[in-house]
C-alpha cells in the first residue's frame, strides 16, 4: 500500500468512527442553529399569539454587563405602572345635623354607579313607609336600622367611588352633637373636608349659631389636620331658596370670616359652591344655566378632583398618630398613617412608653 492509499484508508477510518459515536445524532454546531430557528416556526405554526411584552424579558437571567443594562429597563417599567395609578384620598363630610351630609354621599354614590336603580327604589318606599319620603338617598350612607329609624347618622359611614384621576372613599360624620366623638374618628382619617351648609331659611341660621354643630365640627376638622375644606351650600333647590344668588351669597359672607379665625386660607384652603345633593345639581355635572345663570364654577365632583393636598411619604419613618384603642383579643389601636409603610411582622415604637409591639 502506498502512501496515498494509506492517508485515504485513514481518512474513512476517522469517518466511521465519528459515525458510531454520535450514533446519528445532529452535531452541537447544527443544534444552536435550530433552537435559534424555533420561534419562527412555532409562530408560523401558531403556537405564539402574540410577541411578550419587553419588559418581561428583562427578567430573564443576564450576565455580566448584559445584567446591568436590564436592571434600568425593570425599574422603568415599575415607574410607569406607579404612575398609572390613581390617588387615593379620604373626605370626610362634616356639618350641622340635617344639614344633608348623608343625602349628598348617597347621591354621589348613585351618579357615581355604586349604587343601582332598583336598590334606590326599595329605599323610596322603605323611606315613604316612614313618611320620611325626602331622605331615601341617605339611607345609602345610612345602613343602620337604628340610624334610619331616628333619621340621623349615628356612626361614621364608609363608601368608595370614582372620578378619572381619583379613589375617594367617603367618611359621613354624624352631624348630632350627641356624636361628637365619632365625628373626631372621622375627621382624624381624612385628607380633605366636605362641609355641608344648608341654604333653607332657618337652617343655616341654626346651625351657625353658638350651639350649632357647624362652628365645631370645622374647629375640630382644623385641629385634626384636615388643611382642605369644600364648602357646599346644599338644599338650593328649597323653595325658601329657589337657587337665590342672594342667599348663596349671604351664607358665604357669614361663614368665610369664621373659616378665617379658624385657621384656614381662604384663597389656597378653601372653594365654595352650591348644590342639591338630594336631586344631584352641580354635582358630577355642572348645574344647567336656566336653573342657576349667575353660577359658573366647578361641580362638586370637579371640584373633588382639582384638591391638591401633600401626598404621604410611604417610605419615610412610620408615623401614625393613636386615635383610639379598644379591648378584642388584646388591645387595638386605631389611627391613620401619616408616612411610611407597616407590613406584618414589623417592629414598631409607641411613645411616649416605648413599648415596642410587633405587628
Amino acid at each position: 500500500m502506498n502512501i496515498d492509499e494509506e492517508i485515504q484508508s485513514g481518512i474513512r477510518s476517522l469517518e466511521l468512527d465519528s459515525s458510531e459515536q454520535s450514533n446519528g445524532v445532529v452535531p452541537m454546531d447544527v443544534v444552536k442553529s435550530v433552537d435559534v430557528e424555533t420561534p419562527d416556526m412555532m409562530e408560523e405554526e401558531g403556537i405564539i399569539d402574540e410577541p411578550q411584552p419587553d419588559f418581561v424579558e428583562v427578567h430573564t437571567e443576564t450576565k455580566g454587563k448584559d445584567k446591568a443594562k436590564a436592571a434600568p429597563e425593570v425599574v422603568e417599567a415599575i415607574d410607569e405602572t406607579e404612575e398609572e395609578k390613581k390617588r387615593h384620598l379620604n373626605v370626610v363630610f362634616i356639618g350641622h345635623v340635617d344639614a344633608g351630609k348623608s343625602t349628598t354621599g348617597g347621591q354621589i354614590l348613585f351618579l357615581s354607579g355604586q349604587v343601582d336603580d332598583r336598590t334606590i327604589q326599595k329605599y323610596e318606599k322603605e323611606a315613604k313607609d316612614k313618611s320620611r319620603e325626602s331622605w331615601y338617598m341617605a339611607y345609602i350612607m345610612d345602613t343602620n336600622e337604628e340610624e334610619r329609624a331616628k333619621g340621623k347618622t349615628v356612626e361614621v359611614g364608609r363608601a368608595h367611588f370614582e372620578t378619572e384621576s381619583t379613589r375617594f372613599t367617603i367618611l359621613d360624620a354624624p352631624g348630632h352633637k350627641n356624636y361628637v366623638p365619632n365625628m373626631i374618628s372621622g375627621a382624624s382619617q381624612a385628607d380633605i373636608g366636605v362641609l355641608v351648609i344648608s341654604a333653607r331659611k332657618g337652617e343655616f341660621e341654626t346651625g351657625f349659631e353658638k350651639g350649632g354643630q357647624t362652628r365645631e365640627h370645622v374647629q375640630l376638622a382644623k385641629t385634626l389636620g384636615v388643611a382642605k375644606l369644600l364648602v357646599v351650600v346644599n338644599k338650593m333647590d328649597d323653595p325658601t331658596v329657589n337657587w337665590s344668588k342672594e342667599r348663596y351669597d349671604e351664607i358665604e359672607s357669614k361663614v368665610i370670616p369664621f373659616l378665617r379665625s379658624s385657621g384656614y386660607n381662604m384663597k389656597k384652603d378653601v372653594q365654595f359652591l352650591p348644590l342639591s345633593g338630594l336631586v344631584g345639581s352641580n354635582m358630577k355635572t355642572r348645574v344647567e344655566k336656566s336653573m342657576c345663570p349667575w353660577w359658573n364654577g366647578p361641580c362638586l365632583f370637579e371640584a373633588l378632583d382639582s384638591v391638591e393636598v401633600p401626598l404621604r411619604d410611604p417610605k419615610g419613618p412610620v408615623r401614625m398618630p393613636i386615635i383610639d384603642k379598644f379591648k378584642d383579643m388584646g388591645t387595638v389601636v386605631m389611627g391613620k398613617i401619616e408616612s411610611g409603610t407597616i407590613r406584618e411582622g414589623d417592629s414598631l415604637l409607641v411613645m411616649p412608653n416605648k413599648v415596642v409591639p410587633l405587628i
